[in-house]
């Protein structure tokens, strides 16, 4: 973090921060981003100004189950990867999420 003056210090949320957000994420499941099925959305504030971040899915029991049903389709499949192309492939999601997050220049 920068020692800017706080009459320059930029907040999140606002032009110029360098994590860049949605304005709303949904479920990630089954290789899919999926709306939760009750349609709720939690808003997440930023502790620093109390100002809306994004509204993320507020996910329920049915929600959970899509999940476990995705993961229970491709569990054996999954099982007979290589431990080393199982490390590649989330290393692989890790990086690239983290250059998509902006995460990436933070250490």
């Amino acid at each position: 973090m920068t020692n800017n003056p706080p009459s320059t210090r930029i907040y999140p949320g606002e032009y110029g921060y360098p994590l860049k957000l949605k304005a709303r994420y949904d479920n990630f499941i089954g290789g899919d981003w999926v709306a939760p099925v009750d349609g709720e959305y939690y808003q997440n504030l930023t502790p620093v100004t109390g100002q809306l971040l994004c509204e993320v899915a507020s996910s329920g029991k049915k929600d959970i189950d899509l999940a476990l049903d995705a993961a229970h389709k491709v569990k054996d499949k999954w099982a007979q990867t290589s431990v080393q192309d199982r490390a590649a492939i989330l290393f692989k999601n890790c990086r690239s999420y983290g250059a998509k997050s902006g995460a990436a220049g933070n250490g």
